[in-house]
């Protein structure tokens, strides 16, 4: 019972990534074919496309896991999806003239089938009608019996006019598979050896996109247009000249904080008497620095010593600053006077500073990216400052 319950759990988040992914799929090939239309989840049905708030697509998909399902004449996968779509036209008849039905399965539709006819090729919604007709009359399927009973409470001329806005595409895409299909849409868009990056990134965008449409209380659609601006902004964040940004808004959870309140950069900054206020800025700056490195870094998008060199440039500014204020300091002076020259140094970095990396020019990046030298006492702030480093150690 738990292998069975651990399997049906598996089956239902693969089916509800496949409905998303397969929205996005769907979306990028939208902003080519209809990019005026918006897109929702679990709004009109699985997915749908809408044009001035009404729907124009309506699509279920079907997903299976390990050996391929069957769309037989008494098909689950198919009853279930005529029945969502007999229910609406039996409430505004309409959309069956307004609409187009479609079931995305990655079933196969057996030749002869129902599904078979209505496939988008050698079509034949007679024949599919009398076959659904002859099954819901003699079937005793406990399963479909509710389905079987909508199509049926449709008329005649409903029925054949709901098959002739159905389009099975059976033996779609898997949920694996799909992500093939978007990295084949979006080849063009950036170079070969980036697209996993850029498709892992705009899916990010999208997952988070869908979950706040589905969290608003009339989950609201996403506009084509969306899609490509987001399309285009990722285009230009991997080209040679710059580089993908995806933390300069995020915020490190409160166990990240008491860990980083630790460490050196801000035992520096307490040394000049900083407030707590701007530590937490600092400490968040740090952490969105170092992120957003470390995965330019593991993803290999920075070129030769590049972020050494930013960083030689950082300590080459800072170092006649530093130099500058030292110099001022009378021999003796106490410990007030050097804590004033150290928050002197640090003002520059915290209000002034801006070192761009290619085109990023980002505050996070060249705050975060001096917390991070500091941290390793690359440079300082009180005069004293390496004694911290002493003590550290």
């Amino acid at each position: 019972m738990v292998g069975e319950n651990k399997f049906d759990a598996t089956a239902s988040i693969l089916g509800y990534l496949y409905q998303c992914r397969y929205a996005l799929y769907a979306a990028i090939v939208a902003t080519r074919q209809n990019p005026g239309a918006e897109i929702s989840i679990e709004k009109f049905d699985d997915v749908a496309f809408e044009l001035s708030g009404l729907p124009i697509e309506l699509i279920q998909t079907k997903h299976h896991v390990g050996k391929q399902g069957s769309l037989s004449d008494a098909s689950a996968d198919l009853w279930k999806t005529l029945r969502v779509w007999s229910d609406r036209a039996k409430d505004d008849v309409s959309i069956l003239s307004s609409n187009k039905f479609f079931l995305i399965t990655t079933g196969r539709a057996p030749d002869k089938s129902a599904a078979s006819f209505l496939k988008t090729s050698d079509r034949d919604e007679e024949a599919a009608l009398a076959l659904l007709e002859g099954v819901a009359a003699k079937s005793q399927s406990a399963t479909n019996a509710a389905a079987y009973k909508a199509f049926m409470a449709l008329s005649p001329e409903a029925r054949l006019s709901l098959l002739h806005a159905v389009a099975v595409l059976d033996n779609s895409s898997s949920v694996n598979d799909v992500y093939g299909d978007i990295e084949a849409e979006l080849f063009h868009a950036v170079a070969n050896e980036h697209l996993p990056l850029f498709v892992e990134r705009l899916e990010g965008w999208w997952i988070g996109l869908v979950i706040q449409s589905l969290s608003s209380p009339a989950n609201s659609s996403i506009p084509v247009t969306a899609v490509d601006a987001k399309i285009d902004e990722l285009r230009e964040s991997f080209q040679r000249d710059t580089l993908p940004v995806d933390f300069a808004d995020a915020t490190p959870s409160e166990a990240i904080v008491a860990e980083l309140d630790k460490r050196p950069f801000v035992s520096q900054l307490r040394q000049i008497q900083v407030g707590n206020k701007r530590i937490e800025w600092a400490i968040r700056d740090y952490y969105r620095a170092f992120e957003q490195r470390s995965r330019w870094a593991r993803e290999e998008l920075l070129v030769g010593n590049e972020l050494d060199f930013y960083e030689r440039s950082l300590i080459e500014a800072w170092e006649p600053r530093f130099e500058a204020e030292c110099e001022q300091l009378d021999a003796g002076c106490n410990e007030a006077q050097k804590i004033r020259a150290g928050q002197k140094v640090f003002a520059w970095v915290e209000q002034q500073a801006e070192f761009p990396l290619r085109s990023i020019r980002q505050r996070f990046l060249t705050h975060g990216s001096f917390h991070i030298l500091a941290n390793r006492f690359a440079v300082g702030w009180h005069p004293d400052y390496e004694n911290l480093r002493v003590s550290d150690d």
